[in-house]
């Protein structure tokens, strides 16, 4: 995960920045979803739009995609994932929080 020109590398650092933020609930609301065939035999890219909500009350905008990939031994794993949440200012979109 990069935020804000950091690096957090693993489930653990990921999970201990995500849980420095002050919100204590999060909603996800799906409004697109598109999914094509990825370049690996029997992988899928997956591009996810939405909102956000924060402890009921803000509400942000946000764009992910990633790749589902086989992982040879009948299941899966997440390859790539990009998440954005996107910020309108001025006319100009800002992107805040990328996951990859």
């Amino acid at each position: 995960m990069d935020y804000n020109g950091s690096k957090f590398r693993g489930i653990k650092q990921i999970a201990e920045k995500i849980e420095s933020f002050s919100f204590q609930t999060i909603q996800y609301q799906i409004e697109n979803q598109d999914v094509q065939e990825g370049p690996i035999a029997g992988s899928m890219l997956i591009f996810v739009s939405g909102s956000l909500i924060m402890d009921g009350q803000n509400q942000f905008k946000f764009s992910q995609v990633f790749n589902v990939c086989p992982n040879g031994q009948g299941g899966f794993y997440c390859h790539n994932d990009i998440f954005s949440i996107v910020m309108w200012w001025f006319g100009c979109v800002l992107r805040c929080y990328k996951f990859g």
